[in-house]
């Protein structure tokens, strides 16, 4: 497709798009008459909330059986498993019970087999009685093995915090050589979430974001990506084996909305869209943000800046394209400035840590600790 102008590419993926749905919905219609489904189960992804609202995303699909990452796994069952993910079946139609903190909400999955769940409340949710966990039901049954049940956490960051922090994943945490589409694809099929490595010091520098100046550990940390929702499970183990911070993940599905007659929106209004849920549910914080050079991180913040005048705090860039990406960021990082933020375009993570150590977010003994996490990720890779 290289000589293809933009708008022909988009249209021919938009095509194929609407291909694979048709023979996805075909191919389910199928399997469920001839009763050839495999069990299906609830897959709830991380939820969020305040005092008086929670959200829920999470799919219902049959059991691709895909196990947890192991340092032992060889490539054929890392491209066994990453074909799992990416043909998972997903199941149309069913309705799931949410309950918690008293309520409960009835909702059913749309085409891609997704759901989402909303509880808001007049009075303040006591979280230590509920476990942060909604309780989620199928009410539907398509074979005798189907796992009916399923517990979705929710992030509910407390009182005593200082700011919250949304991030990208790829190539601003994981690096993933998403300009390189050979090399993004090299990672994808051949390293495991054990395997794939972070870049240096981004684990001890949001343990240190986290944890804020004061300490406590009571700042959230939210993850913005343009990462598919298939690749779910494969990111929370990557973060568990790298003790990077989990907060919840807001990934995108690549098909379409045929349900609202149109196509997926861009990756930047996808990500726009995210963001704006996330700061209007939280609307007494202030955030820091981090991405990458790479692709739209710096428009996306620009546009969350202007919208939520005095809302963002600074913005992390990670450079990881060519000098002339680097003279456009360092255009956007002036306007901003105008705007009273100030976005850092930076190489490594030491340096962001020490900017931040400068700006009052994290305390002296964080950046020596950013600095002790840096040289480790260094020797391991």
């Amino acid at each position: 497709m290289a000589d293809l102008s933009p708008d022909i590419k988009d249209k021919l993926l938009n095509a194929l798009e609407k291909a694979e749905h048709s023979i996805s919905m075909a191919k389910f219609k199928v399997k469920d008459k001839l009763n050839l489904l495999e069990p299906i189960n609830i897959m709830p992804y991380y939820g969020f909330g305040n005092e008086k609202y929670v959200y829920l995303k999470g799919r219902v699909l049959e059991d691709e059986k895909v196990k947890q990452s192991k340092e032992s796994d060889s490539v054929f069952q890392h491209l066994k498993d990453t074909y799992k993910r990416y043909e998972t079946d997903e199941i149309p139609g069913m309705r799931v019970k949410a309950t918690f903190a008293g309520q409960e909400k009835e909702v059913k999955t749309d085409e891609e087999g997704y759901f989402n769940v909303e509880f808001k409340s007049d009075t303040a949710i006591d979280y230590s009685t509920t476990d942060n966990k909604i309780k989620l039901q199928l009410l539907d049954q398509k074979t005798d093995n189907d796992r009916l049940e399923a517990e979705g956490y929710v992030f509910a960051p407390g009182k005593d915090v200082e700011f919250g922090i949304i991030s990208d994943i790829d190539d601003t945490v994981l690096v993933s050589n998403i300009k390189d589409f050979m090399g993004k694809l090299r990672l994808m099929l051949t390293k495991n979430a054990t395997e794939r490595s972070p870049f240096p010091g981004i684990a001890g520098f949001f343990r240190a974001l986290r944890k804020g100046s004061d300490g406590k550990g009571q700042n959230p940390l939210f993850y913005v990506s343009g990462s598919e929702w298939n690749l779910y499970d494969l990111l929370i183990s990557f973060f568990r084996s790298h003790d990077i911070p989990e907060g919840p993940l807001l990934l995108r599905d690549k098909g379409t909305r045929l349900d609202r007659g149109d196509f997926e929106t861009s990756e930047e209004e996808y990500k726009l869209e995210k963001i704006r849920h996330i700061i209007d549910t939280f609307p007494d914080l202030k955030f820091i943000c981090l991405g990458d050079s790479g692709q739209h991180d710096p428009e996306v913040y620009q546009k969350v800046v202007e919208e939520y005048p005095d809302r963002i705090l600074g913005v992390y860039i990670r450079d990881v394209s060519p000098d002339k990406r680097d003279k456009e960021v360092r255009g956007i990082a002036e306007k901003l400035r105008g705007n009273g933020v100030e976005m850092e375009l930076v190489e490594e993570t030491y340096t962001a840590a020490k900017h931040a150590l400068k700006m009052g977010w994290i305390n002296e003994g964080q950046l020596e600790d950013v600095k002790q996490a840096c040289e480790e990720d260094e020797k391991k890779n």
